[in-house]
């Protein structure tokens, strides 16, 4: 067996040529790597595959694309949609929001069901549930109903109006949580009533 030492004035030889140019497919992997990254945040930021369809809703007047309510002070109206995924990528559908506690109709209750086509309005429906965070998964779809009540008439001049064009929905897909405005199928408007039918006005 032979043995071989290196003299004491052998040096290993710089090669800066082959350290530039792994230098440089480190970069360029880097770079593909964030490009990457920043196409998934993207995509993901400007992903909104939510819209709505099948409105229905009581007897109420309609003109073209608009339902008109008549204000029943105290009274209440329900209506319902198809709240549709058109994307491939599952949806955590965490809140939705029609209306507001300052508005004329004011949030009472928001139920779901399961079956994809369900019509029924009624309270007390088996098909229908409190509304809860759920899965949306792609191409499917959920019946919302809606429930309000007619308020805060005071608030408003008798020759006001309120028209509801769209809703809110909070969602999260690739562990991003997004707010996104839906049009509704149907738009409603909600004219104020005069002042012998709005008590809280003449207080």
């Amino acid at each position: 067996m032979t043995f071989a030492r290196k003299s004491p004035g052998t040096f290993i030889g710089y090669d800066s040529v082959a350290r530039l140019k792994a230098f440089m497919w480190a970069l360029v992997a880097y770079l593909v790597v964030l490009a990457g990254v920043a196409g998934i945040v993207l995509f993901a930021v400007r992903y909104q595959p939510l819209s709505a369809a099948n409105f229905a809703s009581g007897p109420v007047t309609e003109s073209g694309n608009m339902v008109r309510l008549e204000y029943a002070n105290g009274g209440t109206f329900s209506f319902g949609f198809l709240l549709v995924n058109d994307g491939p990528l599952p949806l955590k559908i965490q809140r939705i929001q029609v209306t507001g506690q300052n508005e004329l109709l004011i949030p009472v209750r928001l139920e779901t069901a399961a079956k994809r086509y369900a019509g029924s309005l009624g309270v007390g429906d088996p098909d229908l549930e409190k509304f809860i965070p759920f899965t949306l998964d792609g191409g499917d779809r959920r019946w919302i109903v809606v429930r309000t009540r007619f308020g805060n008439c005071g608030r408003f001049a008798a020759d006001a109006f309120e028209t509801y064009t769209q809703f809110q929905v909070t969602y999260g897909v690739l562990g991003f949580t997004k707010h996104a405005w839906v049009s509704l199928p149907k738009d409603i408007r909600v004219d104020s009533p005069p002042d012998y039918a709005c008590p809280a006005r003449a207080a």
